[in-house]
This record gives structure tokens, sequence and C-alpha cells, in this order.
């Protein structure tokens, strides 16, 4: 009895120190220990991106973007968005955000807030700095838009010209009014333009 003790005890230590061999090794873990990313892993890293444009963003100008074939083969880039931003400008003014200036406000928590045409819109968004793109959210209706940064103090939003108009229209609550009117050029000419906010701190 004795002599099955004694190896039943010589047994258990080899198998623990096989355990802890395997355990130090990396041998023996479950790929669940070392792959699993939790709720919490997503959550923080959502709010390490979201950290870099927190804050209140406040207009500063239009900002306009293209890219469509059309305009570049007879006008250089520069000359296209010079144009176009001053066609922006003044249709910002005929609806008044010269007066009343946009602020879009983002949480690290995923919501933010734009105040547009005197109206406050509260929301979500998704921004995915590696794409250059933020996806907003009111009301389950998605807008996606581009969003540039310009060092610590500077972005740019814009959106293609049928998504800012729905946003005017989200914010106007109007379907049919000067707002409407005064951006609608950008559909009627322009093809692949993307126009939108100059923003600061």
């Amino acid at each position: 009895m004795r002599h099955f003790l004694t190896i039943l005890c010589a047994m258990l230590l080899l198998s623990s120190c096989a355990t802890n061999r395997n355990s130090a090794s990396g041998k023996g873990l479950h790929p669940d220990d070392v792959f699993t990313i939790t709720e919490e892993d997503i959550a923080r890293e959502t709010r390490q991106i979201n950290s870099t444009i927190k804050g209140v963003w406040t207009y500063s100008g239009p900002s306009v973007d293209v890219s469509g074939k059309n305009i570049l083969s007879s006008l250089g880039k520069p000359i296209a968005k010079g144009k176009l931003k001053k066609k922006l400008k003044n249709a910002y003014k005929k609806i008044g955000l010269n007066k009343v200036r946009p602020q879009f406000s983002f949480n690290e928590d995923g919501t933010c807030a734009i105040q547009l045409l005197g109206t406050s819109m509260n929301g979500t968004y998704n921004y995915n700095p590696s794409q250059g793109k933020i996806t907003f959210k009111w009301h389950g209706i998605p807008l996606t838009a581009r969003l540039k940064r310009d060092g610590k103090k500077k972005v740019s939003i814009t959106f293609d010209a049928d998504k800012l108009l729905k946003l005017v229209s989200l914010a106007s609550k109007v379907s049919d009014n000067s707002a409407i009117k005064a951006l609608s050029f950008l559909m009627d000419h322009y093809d692949d333009v993307m126009v939108g906010f100059e923003l600061k701190k």
C-alpha cells in the first residue's frame, strides 16, 4: 500500500511539472485564452479613436472636395474647388449659415450633436480614421461623410451633394424651402462633388 502511494505521488508530481512547463511555454493554452476580443476591448479601442476628434467644432467656412472626371477634364482641381467654394459660400449665406454657425460636437462614447439652421440634432457616429470616413445616424437614418483632419484644431467634413441636402432637410424639417433650393444647383450641375464644412475648435 505504501509503495502504491509513493508511485501515485510521483505521478502527480510529474503531471504538475509538465503542466507548469506547458503553461510557461504557451502550450496547452486554448486559442480563446489568447485571441478573445471582449466588448470592453472594443469599447476601449473605440474611445481611443473617438478621442482624436472629441470636442466642439464650429463652422469657419465651406469645404469642397471634387473627384469627378467631368469637372477635372476641363478645369484643374484647385480651380474647380475654388469656383465651387465661392458658389457654396453664397448658398450658405442665403440660408443663414454665416449668422448661426453650425457646430459639431463629438463625445468619446460615440454620441454626437449637430446644431444646424437653428436645430439641434442628437445622434451617434462611427469614425474610421484609416478610411477618412465618418457615419452619422439620426433617428435610424445613416449619413456617411468624409472627415479630414488638419492638425489638432481644424477638420473638414464633406458629404455627397445629395447627402448634404438630406442633412439640411433633417435640420430644416421642410423638404421644399430656400435652403434646399439654394443648394440644389450642386446636384443639377456637378457630378461626384463632396461639399460640407470647414470646422475649428
